[in-house]
């Protein structure tokens, strides 16, 4: 039970409610995600099972791709169409001034999140703020977009246009920020209408499965999902060293990646590296304590 799901968020429940529901299905003494998706975003969320989650923040890194319907002519205080509407108007836009202004943002290395982010400033979730409805001063953050791509025509849907992105982007990118930011530089207001992930990093959503469909028999083990890991072969001694949490040097191995050790056929502990040939266990298999 100890590895990763791939599961296709549904619309209307949250990430940690999808970590709820996966534990007590599948009788999980631990379970997590990686990345967080809204109610309303739908999409690949990766839950870590067991020992897996131990191993969350070798993938909290990745970088992600997004599928994404922006809305012109609309401003709302969460940025989207869940939130609530502040401006409504019509909004001319044509295809080149938007190819024109989507070619900037994909230069763009610094964006200011949403009011509604879980960012913290001061000790407090940006949320929070605005749920006070409480003013605070937002700091740009740097974010990398990899590609964009237009992915349909400008089409007018109950008075507004709108438009049908791809954004492959990095860690910390919020969809909402840009439809905002393309919105101003079209010389008006843009909101989030629908938003859905189709990747994370290694991970795609064409191998995840519908929520109510989850079962154990679809858990990734670690050593598929980190299959480029070294592997350091011990004897009885050691492998009582590796599952009493000893720190390794390079008197065991001399690498620079994290590895599995292994004891008769078995993994019984993942190490990471914690300085020039000096490793800790991040996961210990079956721990003898």
């Amino acid at each position: 039970m100890n590895g990763f799901l791939l599961i296709d968020k549904p619309k209307g429940c949250t990430s940690q409610d999808v970590v709820y529901r996966v534990k007590r299905k599948l009788q999980l003494k631990k379970c997590g995600h990686s990345g967080t998706l809204d109610p309303n975003t739908t999409g690949l969320l990766v839950v870590a099972c067991d020992q897996a989650t131990k191993m969350m923040k070798l993938i909290n890194e990745h970088d992600k791709v997004y599928s994404t319907t922006i809305v012109f002519g609309y401003d709302s205080n969460t940025l989207d169409t869940s939130g609530l509407i502040s401006e409504d108007f019509e909004m001319d836009v044509t295809e080149k001034n938007l190819d024109q202004a989507l070619q900037k943002l994909l230069k763009q290395k610094e964006q200011i999140p949403p009011m509604v982010s879980a960012i913290k400033v001061q000790g407090k979730k940006l949320y929070e703020y605005e749920r006070m409805n409480q003013s605070v001063e937002l700091q740009p953050r740097p974010i990398e977009i990899y590609q964009l791509t237009r992915c349909s025509e400008l089409r007018k849907v109950a008075g507004h246009l709108e438009v049908d992105l791809e954004i492959h982007c990095s860690k910390g990118f919020y969809v909402r920020s840009f439809a905002r930011d393309l919105g101003i530089l079209l010389g008006g207001k843009a909101i989030m209408k629908e938003l859905r992930r189709t990747r994370s990093g290694q991970f795609d959503l064409a191998n995840a499965v519908p929520l109510e469909e989850v079962s154990e028999n679809q858990i990734l083990p670690i050593s598929e999902v980190f299959s480029d890991f070294d592997v350091l072969e011990v004897n009885d001694y050691v492998a009582r060293l590796a599952q009493n949490g000893v720190v390794f040097d390079e008197r065991q191995i001399k690498t620079e990646k994290p590895f599995y050790v292994l004891h008769n056929h078995d993994i019984i502990a993942i190490y990471e590296v914690v300085g020039p040939y000096q490793y800790k266990p991040l996961v210990i298999l079956n721990e003898n304590r």
